[in-house]
């Protein structure tokens, strides 16, 4: 067999392979859409009035700035999906935000009982997105 031969094989393979995965995306898209959308409206808000218990305690600092850079990042996110769809590296970027904000509670930086209990609820409501949205491509091979 040639290497064009061979080339020509890895391409049809390769083809048939993400229109098979694209077509599965494609499927689940506008439920993943709406999952995501309905955290984001949730999330972001949620987050601000997280920082707002938090104001005054020891760590306000922290987790102000920790809150931001959160809300930033899930605004990113939430564009992304708007603009190419579900994909890994949005999963990437709502795990972050899920894994700081987790780490608040980690170190200990949010300790009022309420605060507690509704950064566990955006945490949580995170981790659903993520358990929707795409993980890493799986390769052509595997497929």
């Amino acid at each position: 067999m040639s290497f064009l031969d061979k080339f020509k094989n890895f391409a049809h393979t390769f083809t048939a392979w993400v229109a098979k995965e694209y077509t599965k995306l494609y499927a689940v898209e506008p439920t993943i859409n709406a999952v995501a959308d309905s955290v984001f409206k949730y999330a972001i808000p949620a987050i601000q009035i997280l920082v707002g218990m938090e104001a005054g305690a020891p760590a306000a600092t922290a987790v102000g700035a920790i809150a931001a850079e959160a809300q930033s990042s899930l605004h990113a996110a939430s564009a992304l999906i708007y603009d190419f769809g579900p994909s890994p590296t949005i999963t990437g970027i709502v795990k972050g935000v899920q894994d700081n904000l987790g780490a608040l509670l980690t170190a200990g930086h949010i300790t009022n009982p309420a605060s507690v209990d509704a950064t566990n609820k955006i945490v949580n409501s995170l981790g659903a997105l993520v358990s929707a949205l795409p993980t890493a491509p799986v390769s052509p091979a595997a497929a």
